[in-house]
C-alpha cells in the first residue's frame, strides 16, 4: 500500500466511521462496515486514479453501504415480526373447531399464495403482523399510497378467489 493511500486511510477512518454508525445506529455493525469499505476501496483502486477522487469515493462507497446494512435490518426485522405473527398463541378448545380453523386456514394460504408478491406482502403484514400503514411502507420501502393500492388491490383478488369457495361451503 502507498504511503498516500496508508495516510488518507489513516485520517478518514474515524469520519467514515462516524458517518456509517450514524446512520445505522450500531457500533460493532459500524465497525464491521468501515472495514469493508477500506478494503473494498483499497481492491478497487486503480493506481492511475487521482488521489483527490478516492476521498469522495471512500464517503459514497460508506453512504451506500451503511444504506444497504440499515435496508437489510428492516426487511429482516419485518420478515421476523411476520413470522411471530403467523405462529397462534391459542389453539381453539374442541377438535372439530381445529379442523374447522385449520380448513380456513389452508384455504386462506392458499388464496394469498395467488396474489402478486406486493399485494401479498401488504396483506400479510397488515392483518398478520397489524402494522400501520406508515410501518408497512417503511418496511416495503415505498410509500403509503402504493401500501393503501396494494392492499385495496390484493383484498379485491382475495374476495374474487375465496367468494366462490365460501358459496361452494354453504351449498
Amino acid at each position: 500500500m502507498s504511503d498516500t493511500v496508508s495516510k488518507i486511510v489513516r485520517e478518514l477512518s474515524e469520519r467514515v466511521f462516524g458517518l456509517i454508525n450514524r446512520i445505522i445506529g450500531d457500533r460493532d455493525e459500524a465497525l464491521d462496515l468501515t472495514q469493508e469499505v477500506f478494503v473494498k476501496v483499497l481492491l478497487n483502486n486503480n493506481r492511475e486514479s487521482r488521489i483527490e477522487h478516492l476521498q469522495p469515493y471512500i464517503f459514497r462507497t460508506a453512504f451506500n453501504r451503511a444504506l444497504n446494512a440499515g435496508r437489510n435490518r428492516k426487511r429482516r426485522r419485518a420478515g421476523e415480526e411476520l413470522l411471530k405473527a403467523e405462529t397462534p398463541d391459542t389453539f381453539p378448545s374442541q377438535p372439530d373447531q381445529l379442523y374447522e380453523s385449520s380448513q380456513k386456514s389452508v384455504l386462506l394460504k392458499n388464496a394469498l399464495d395467488t396474489l402478486a408478491d406486493r399485494q401479498k406482502q401488504a396483506l400479510t403484514l397488515r392483518f398478520y403482523a397489524q402494522m400501520s400503514l406508515s410501518e408497512i411502507a417503511e418496511a416495503m420501502m415505498i410509500s403509503e399510497g402504493s401500501v393503501r393500492v396494494h392492499i385495496a388491490r390484493g383484498l379485491q383478488n382475495l374476495k374474487k378467489e375465496l367468494l366462490p369457495l365460501m358459496r361452494e361451503e354453504k351449498l
